[in-house]
């Protein structure tokens, strides 16, 4: 039965399957060119006269836990042409300095967040200078580690959460507290999950500012050493800042389901099903049947060993509501219905195997959208080969009257499941 003790031992692993969650974990600046102004070297042009000092402002995002470049993530793409057509259309004439500062998303462990913010600011100091060379004495890079201002301001512009819901954020956020306790409330919050696929993905970020001015005139005819120019601050009013370009976030996270299907229980068939999500509209589902016991008397019985793998399509792109599956099935068995015979697979170890397809729909029914309702229905083709038996009350007296090789073609699923889930962080 070496079949038998491989499904078991597969039972096993799906109790076993851990969730590696990679985090992210001062105050941190705002990102915002007003802020980033403080972090500007100023006045790095020689023998000009600068009129009307100006600052453009432009963002880059991470994928969480990561500092490589991904040009596909969150228009990083747009971003950075955007940010080339800037530096050609002022001129490099007329740049002052290019200011970048790299963040991470306040959770998980500090240090490990500061270095994030570290090897992002590494990462686009070497794009930047890759790209554009004539930049690289006029570039300033900072990492900032953990943004809680940049989380504060945006909670604070928030239309979809209540002002009880905003307010309790922000007295976290703004509470003189250490860093982990700090991480340690706002994770129990009942609003952190949606923070935490809403706006943090927004400040995992790298901010260019450009700073640069409207007009250079030459010092004609007089001497550099005759003249002690000082460039002041400029009023705010005249600062034109570049809203960097971010498209709607549809901010996705793979998920691990466990579930039982409530209609084998009905049927008191134990069973535990486990299903991944392996990217938008695709998901693999692996049920696991199990019953070993009589219904009331020795001749009526429904004793299985099943298990069906499934590959999912889910028609919408975050994987609930309708989808269409297709199974495989291996199950072993031992029938009786109270009636003159009893089936059982040839000598206990010859499964019924085939496959088929199904069709269904789930749809989250908790706030917090773990917890889901689903059903779905399926039709298969197997190939049988199974030993007919009389059926007694004592099982081992029945005779074996046939074996017989058969295809059974119908309905091979019928599943009501409820299901808890788990987000696997990417």
């Amino acid at each position: 039965m070496s079949i038998k003790n491989y499904f078991i031992t597969l039972v096993l692993l799906l109790f076993c399957v851990s969730v590696a969650h990679s985090q992210e974990g001062n105050m941190g600046i705002n990102t915002d060119c007003h802020i980033v102004r403080d972090f500007v070297s100023a006045d790095t042009l020689n023998n000009v006269i600068r009129i009307n000092k100006r600052y453009a402002n432009i963002e880059v995002h991470f994928k969480l836990d990561k500092y490589n470049l991904d040009l596909d993530y969150m228009g990083n793409d747009v971003s950075l042409r955007n940010f080339a057509y800037k530096i050609d259309s002022i001129g490099i004439s007329k740049i002052d300095s290019v200011v970048v500062v790299s963040q991470s998303s306040p959770e998980g462990v500090y240090e490990h967040n500061l270095m994030l913010s570290r090897n992002r600011a590494n990462t686009m100091r070497k794009y930047i200078v890759g790209k554009h060379p004539e930049l690289n004495d006029r570039l300033h890079v900072y990492p900032d580690g953990e943004s809680w201002l940049r989380l504060r301001e945006l909670v604070k512009k928030d239309t979809s959460m209540r002002k009880t819901d905003i307010d309790k954020v922000i007295s976290v956020i703004e509470a003189d507290i250490n860093v982990g306790t700090k991480k340690w409330r706002m994770e129990r919050l009942p609003v952190y999950r949606y923070l935490l696929r809403t706006y943090y993905p927004r400040i995992r970020n790298s901010t260019f500012c450009i700073v640069y001015y409207s007009e250079i005139i030459p010092k004609k005819g007089i001497p550099v050493h005759d003249i002690d120019i000082k460039v002041n601050d400029i009023d705010p009013s005249s600062i034109i800042v570049m809203n960097p370009f971010l498209p709607a976030i549809d901010v996705w996270c793979p998920r691990l389901y466990l579930k039982t299907n409530v209609a084998a229980l009905g049927m008191a068939i134990s069973n535990v099903a486990a299903e991944i999500d392996l990217a938008k509209h695709w998901s693999f589902s692996i049920p696991v049947y199990y019953s070993a016991w009589d219904y009331f008397k020795s001749t009526i019985k429904f004793r299985t060993l099943a298990i069906q793998p499934e590959l999912r399509y889910w028609f919408l792109k975050n994987n609930d509501g309708f989808f269409a599956g297709a199974h495989f099935g291996l199950a072993y068995y031992n029938f009786a219905f109270d009636g003159a015979y009893r089936y059982q697979d040839y000598n206990r170890e010859t499964p019924a195997i085939g496959g088929g397809l199904n069709f269904g729909y789930r749809v989250p029914i908790s706030k917090d959208k773990r917890w889901r309702v689903g059903a779905s229905i399926g039709a298969g083709v197997y190939s049988n080969y199974y030993d007919t038996f009389y059926n007694t009350p004592r099982t081992k007296d029945g005779q074996l009257i046939e074996s017989i090789k058969k295809v059974y073609w119908g309905v091979d699923q019928v599943a009501i499941s409820f299901s808890y889930s788990f987000d696997l962080k990417r």
